[in-house]
């Protein structure tokens, strides 16, 4: 087979390949840039409900500045000004600049997203530089 033949075949079938690969990425329901626009820097609190077989989840993301951290709460300062003290689960993924450490280690002035399932307390903080 012609070097070019060869090259025309591979172009056409990358060309193939990125069509399908847009069309799966347009019509999976929910624009990642959308996501990342309404969950990003921004939000203030947010609640998600999420079904998943038949059980139904209602997420609550709470971000803001950390107030003051107790043994089992986090208490934030949202963007809009509301105080909000979240219980936080003892087997709660707790993170600090994508590093695992305990609640206690975070400190006031620190800014956090908290994610809790309905009234549960909260099992994942993410906390982050100012």
């Amino acid at each position: 087979m012609p070097k070019r033949r060869i090259v025309a075949l591979l172009a056409g079938l990358l060309l193939a390949l990125n069509v399908v690969l847009a069309v799966a990425q347009s019509s999976s329901g929910f624009p990642l840039s959308f996501a990342n626009k309404l969950l990003g820097p921004n939000m203030v609190r947010a609640e998600i409900v999420w079904k998943s077989g038949n059980v139904l989840h209602d997420y609550l993301l709470d971000s803001g500045r950390i107030r003051n951290v107790s043994v089992n709460s986090v208490t934030l300062v949202e963007k809009d000004g509301k105080i909000v003290t979240v219980p936080v689960s003892p087997a709660a993924k707790v993170t600090f600049n994508g590093a695992p450490l305990p609640l206690s280690s975070l400190r006031r002035g620190q800014r956090a997203t908290t994610i809790r399932d309905g009234n549960l307390p909260a099992d994942t903080v993410e906390a982050f530089n100012r």
